[in-house]
């Protein structure tokens, strides 16, 4: 049964993960950097390599461990910490994501379309299904690219979450862009989310590095009001929000121009 009382919060909690990354570049302002090639507690993540149809995920070595309620559901209870840096005092924004899925395979040359046949998600959508509703895709890079200027022409050809195919999402992505970088796709005007995904294109050469499709849903969006503030948030101020089972969590965050910023963050979870 879900939790509906302070006291079935209480009782339900378990001990804390922690997530404590080394510093990183960060790309620039307003460009997202994921956490997950970062080494640290959890360990750094290998880059995927299932190829481009990718693969569903239930579990992948440096998520934030999480573990399956024996019984009931399981909740995103607490977050303590935050992005800290010496030289920004502007403020930043963390995400904390389910991956869904991953590929690998995009040849970062081609120009034309490189279809891509996405298996069925896990049912870890906002609602617990497969449909992909609150499903989000983004371009993540885990070794450096080389494309000397901004690339503002690379779409994804996917399916939406009311089954509606042939959706369009575009994307631009900064020069040479650091590993780390995740920029999210912008989906078709009405679009609630990715059911599946049947292409990338390019449209002009990312010269060289390597990149993933990544299928997430993001579960929650903190602030610290200046870069080495922490924050601490409860059950009632992040909205307890649901965490289905085999969720693979990792962490990203809003970059400032030439910061060097590192991660430190208490993530406290309940059952019931």
């Amino acid at each position: 049964m879900a939790i509906t009382t302070l006291a079935g919060l209480k009782a339900g909690l378990k001990p804390p993960e922690h997530l404590m990354k080394a510093a990183t570049t960060t790309e620039g302002g307003g460009i997202y950097n994921s956490t997950f090639y970062l080494a640290g507690q959890p360990e750094a993540a290998v880059a995927p390599s299932p190829g481009l149809d990718g693969a569903a995920l239930t579990s992948y070595a440096g998520q934030i461990p999480y573990h399956n309620p024996v019984s009931g559901n399981g909740y995103l209870a607490s977050l303590d910490g935050g992005y800290l840096a010496n030289t920004v005092t502007s403020f930043t924004s963390g995400l904390v994501c389910d991956r869904l899925w991953h590929n690998s395979g995009i040849s970062i040359t081609t120009t034309t379309a490189q279809a891509i046949t996405s298996p069925t998600w896990p049912a870890r959508d906002v609602n617990g299904s497969t449909n992909g509703e609150g499903v989000f895709v983004g371009l993540e890079v885990s070794s450096a690219t080389g494309n000397g200027s901004p690339i503002t022409n690379t779409t994804l050809d996917y399916t939406n979450s009311d089954g509606v195919s042939g959706r369009t999402g575009t994307i631009s992505m900064p020069a040479t862009a650091n590993a780390g970088t995740f920029v999210f796709f912008q989906l078709q005007a009405g679009d609630k989310g990715v059911r599946s995904i049947q292409g990338i294109t390019l449209g002009t050469s990312y010269v060289s590095g390597t990149m993933h499709l990544v299928a997430v849903r993001p579960i929650l969006d903190f602030f610290n009001e200046k870069l080495g503030d922490t924050k601490t948030e409860d059950a009632i101020a992040i909205g307890f929000p649901r965490l289905f089972d085999d969720s693979v969590l990792f962490t990203m965050f809003l970059g400032h121009a030439g910061s060097s910023l590192s991660n430190c963050i208490t993530f406290g979870f309940a059952h019931g």
